[in-house]
């Protein structure tokens, strides 16, 4: 094996002990209530490791939190593309989606996390929630 294949392996490495840090610190301010500097961190990271799914559906999260849905359904989305089993990211694109107005859509992605994960939480008490709100809303 050549150096310069050893040097790109280290800095691939560090790149990924950098985008760990930067997920780890997005999470606790997003613990902390604060979520544009969560925002701002998990983007550092997802410039390190853009192929990480927990990244991309905190950054959804985020976006959920500061009301921009939209954008928030497009990183659900892409968390979605990088691992189609990732739960989070189905309830999150539903709870985008719900918040859109898109009921139907909101409820067969809820549906789709949970039937990857029957005893997800934060899934259940989604689909309940959409499920309550069925009489005023049209999708």
């Amino acid at each position: 094996m050549c150096k310069e294949s050893d040097e790109h392996t280290q800095s691939q490495d560090s790149a990924h002990a950098q985008a760990a840090f930067w997920l780890s610190y997005a999470r606790e301010l997003w613990g902390a209530i604060r979520y544009p500097e969560a925002l701002a961190a998990v983007e550092r990271a997802l410039a390190l490791a853009p192929a990480d799914p927990a990244a991309w559906y905190l950054r959804g999260a985020c976006l959920c939190l500061l009301a921009r849905h939209e954008e928030a359904l497009a990183s659900f989305e892409e968390a979605l593309r990088r691992d189609r089993c990732y739960v989070p990211a189905w309830d999150g694109k539903a709870w985008a989606l719900g918040v859109l107005g898109h009921r139907a859509e909101a409820l067969a992605a809820v549906a789709e996390a949970l039937r990857l994960d029957p005893d997800y939480l934060p899934a259940r008490l989604r689909k309940a929630r959409l499920e309550a709100t069925a009489g005023g809303e049209t999708d």
